[in-house]
Parts: C-alpha cells; structure tokens; sequence
C-alpha cells in the first residue's frame, strides 16, 4: 500500500501532469475537493475539480493509496463496455478525456458534466425526468449484451451459489432462494446470462448528460463494472434508488425473461448469481455494507419476481 500524501501535494503533482496539460493547460486552482483526501474506504478516489482561466473546468478522479489502479481499471471497463453496445447505448458510457498515473496513482480527467438544478423540487422532477430513459437504456445494454453462460462458469455460478447457501450470517429467504436456484440450476430447468452490469447502479451515480447528447444521462463510476454480470442486478438497485414501483419494474422483468422462455423466479435467480459473484471478489467493499446490500437487492427481485 501506497504511503498516504497531503492534498498540496497531489495537487501540485497533477499540475506539472503533461497528460492534464495537455486537456486543460496549467491548473490555476482546484476549486473543489474530497476531504479528507485519503478516507475510509481504503480504496475510495480522490475527487478534484479543476479550473483553468484560459480553458473549460474539468473533473479529475485520482485512486486512493488503497488500490492504485482503481481509476485505470474503471477506464479499462468503460472502453471494453463500450465496444460491446452499439453507438446509442454507449453514449451514457463516457469515455474520460485523458489519462495517466501521479504519484502511483492512476487518474483520469473528465468533462465537466451539467449540475442538477439546485432546490429540493427542481432537483427531484429532473431525476424524475430521466428515469424513463435510465430504464430504456438498462434494457438496451441487457439486449445488445446478453449471452447464455457456457458450462464452465455454469460451474462457477454453481459454487457461488453453494457460498450463499453455507453462509448462516445470510438471511434464511437468501439461503433458501439461492438453494432454488442452484437445484434448478442442477435440474437444468434454468439456463443462466451473462450481460453487461455496472454493479453500483444508484441515482448517486447518474448525471446529466452534457449538451449536445442524443441521451438525457451519463452513468459514472464503472471500477466495479462486468462484461460478465447478471440481468436484472442494475435494474434492481437503480429502482430501488429511484423509488420505483413493483408493477414497473415487474413488466421490464417480465419482458425480458419472456425472451429467454424463462420462470419468474429465475430473476432472483440471476440476481443471486450477481451477489454471489460480488461476495467472492469483495476487495474493500465493507461486508457489512454488502450483506445489507445483498438482502434489500434479493427481497425486492422476491416481490417483483413472485
């Protein structure tokens, strides 16, 4: 791990950065930062605004001393992801300006993206707005992506889904849902898909696309994103934080297990094969975070999947 350093000094190092240079010119001042710079979690990023008077703003994420390569794997997942969906569904999936490392530390520069309007009514309509769109999009990427899982990671899901059963801190209706699946699984009555997943898709982590975008939203945030995810896991936790109804969500589920000539309750069949994928590469997610994680995503595919 990566001695922790003091804000000047990263800040001065991204200065004289010829990458930054190059997008922004010399970096007159940061007008606004995290603090503290290096915090729990260990591997949480460092997030700096940057300002130049001879050019536009932009938004530089810098990786924590936790995990130096955070940033550059974010990048990684983004340019993979996008080279999977077509130009429209990956217009969300923004590409940052410029990268590089400072300090050890991978980073990466971003436009600044339009704010939400300010005010408690102005902010929430806008959220409102996008969601219908935010719901589209989760489709898309579901159908330019999906792929029916080969019979070795059918193995893989099959020994995630043992670790949920086995582990007793799990929620007797996880371990019993997750016992389905597997006997299904086993059974061959339920065939599993891979398809992109962002993996922390919340309203905390969609903005405003910038002008000109034939999209209403951007998605940020894609270091614990897969090409290999699970349907359904993004729709859940986006709905879950946009307050979205049952029936709502109910009918996308419906829809796109119809495809697959699929049963309702293999919905919380994929969502299980996400957590149990999660739980086994955990890195500094807080587990206590995640096993609430894991229960609040799992009850909510057990009403809209019943």
């Amino acid at each position: 791990m990566l001695d922790p350093i003091r804000s000047e000094v990263l800040i001065g190092a991204l200065r004289r950065c010829s990458e930054l240079s190059e997008q922004s010119g010399a970096i007159e001042r940061v007008a606004s930062g995290s603090a503290p710079l290096f915090s729990e979690p260990a591997d949480a990023t460092v997030k700096l605004v940057c300002v130049s008077d001879n050019g536009p703003s932009y938004f530089v994420t810098v990786s924590g001393d936790g995990n130096p390569d955070l940033v550059a794997r974010a990048t990684r997942n983004i340019q993979q992801i996008r080279w999977l969906l077509s130009e429209r569904a990956a217009e969300p999936v923004l590409e940052p300006l410029e990268t590089g490392v400072v300090l050890g530390r991978s980073f990466a520069v971003w436009p600044m993206l339009p704010a939400f309007p300010q005010g408690r009514v102005p902010r929430y309509l806008a959220k409102r707005l996008i969601r219908p769109d935010m719901l589209d999009w989760i489709s898309e990427v579901y159908d330019e992506t999906h792929t029916c899982a080969n019979a070795v990671e059918r193995q893989v899901i099959a020994a995630n889904l043992t670790k949920l059963i086995e582990d007793r801190h799990h929620p007797d209706r996880l371990r019993k849902a997750a016992e389905r699946a597997a006997e299904r699984l086993e059974a061959e009555q339920w065939a599993p898909f891979h398809c992109v997943q962002h993996s922390d898709l919340w309203l905390g982590n969609v903005m405003l696309a910038p002008a000109g975008s034939s999209r209403s939203f951007c998605v940020i945030d894609w270091a614990g994103a897969s090409c290999k995810g699970y349907p359904f896991f993004d729709l859940f936790r986006f709905a879950l934080s946009a307050n979205l109804s049952h029936r709502l969500v109910k009918a996308r589920v419906k829809r796109q297990l119809g495809q697959q000539g699929a049963d309702p309750v293999d919905g919380v069949s994929h969502v299980l094969c996400a957590v149990g994928d999660m739980q086994a590469q955990l890195e500094f997610f807080p587990e206590e975070l995640f096993r609430r994680m894991a229960v609040e995503t799992t009850d909510f595919a057990l009403k809209v999947c019943r």
